[in-house]
């Protein structure tokens, strides 16, 4: 027998790929379910309604997409290498066979005018990059330009996405570095 947290992060897990390949309005949660094999009950017990449950999984996207993206980013040594890293990370991401864009994008699109904490934590997941784009950026650029850098970065994150998305091609990742690379200082 599973314990709870086991079953709820079961549940998370299962819904964070169904969400991710099939959006969250086309994914019921009998589909949830079905592919858990969590009672009703239990996904209600933990979730009490599908808002709470893409919350959850918006959070766990977020902490796995962090993670990942500072690990590789970490491996590199030099500050501009591991700029560039945050770039390649993506088109490895790109180039994944079940890449559908970004969750918290697609969150956005599909709650634009739904459910405020959907959207708080896409916010809060943008955010954050942003944030952690601007400490990397720290080594790189005087201290008051790493912030507003590292939102024109974002943006050619969140367009590389886009275009990956569209095109399949994830050299859409290298083209938003090369152009990242005009706004930083010269090598």
């Amino acid at each position: 027998m599973h314990s709870r947290s086991e079953r709820r992060a079961h549940l998370v897990d299962t819904a964070l790929r169904l969400f991710a390949r099939g959006g969250y309005h086309a994914t019921g949660i009998d589909a949830v379910l079905a592919a858990s094999g969590v009672a009703k009950k239990t996904l209600y017990h933990h979730f009490p309604s599908k808002d709470d449950l893409i919350v959850e999984v918006l959070r766990e996207r977020d902490r796995r997409f962090r993670a990942s993206l500072a690990a590789f980013v970490a491996a590199r040594a030099t500050p501009r290498a591991r700029l560039a890293a945050v770039f390649e990370w993506h088109a490895l991401w790109f180039a994944e066979p079940d890449f559908a864009g970004c969750m918290f994008l697609n969150a956005a699109a599909e709650f634009h005018d739904g459910s405020a904490g959907i959207l708080a934590v896409a916010r809060e997941h943008k955010q954050a990059l942003e944030a952690w784009l601007a400490a990397l950026l720290t080594d790189l650029v005087e201290a008051e330009r790493a912030a507003p850098l590292a939102a024109d970065l974002n943006l050619l994150l969140d367009g590389a996405i886009g275009t990956a998305l569209v095109s399949r091609d994830p050299a859409a990742a290298a083209r938003a570095w090369a152009l990242a690379e005009r706004l930083l200082p010269a090598k």
